[in-house]
């Protein structure tokens, strides 16, 4: 899978399961989050574990996003990031 298609599946399961804003169904903020791609992609690539990928995506929502975290909904999403096949 090329770089591009490897960011492009991060997008398409964090705008399904993430998506703290709640800009999924709107077309024109389909990019809302693609500033963090590439961090999360260079941690699948280190292999990073599922904690930490749930504290990068609280760390996003909470100091980036002033939002209130949700452990559970950035747990479950780094869960599914990992088992993303990306190679």
């Amino acid at each position: 899978m090329d770089h591009q298609s490897q960011l492009q599946s991060i997008r398409t399961l964090l705008l399904a399961e993430w998506d703290p804003i709640g800009v999924r169904e709107e077309a024109a903020a389909q990019d809302e989050y693609d500033r963090y791609l590439p961090t999360i992609l260079g941690l699948l690539q280190r292999h990073t574990s599922a904690s930490v990928l749930a504290k990068y995506l609280g760390d996003v929502a909470t100091m980036e996003m002033g939002l209130v975290g949700v452990e559970q909904r950035d747990r479950a999403t780094a869960e599914s990031l990992l088992r993303l096949r990306l190679t």
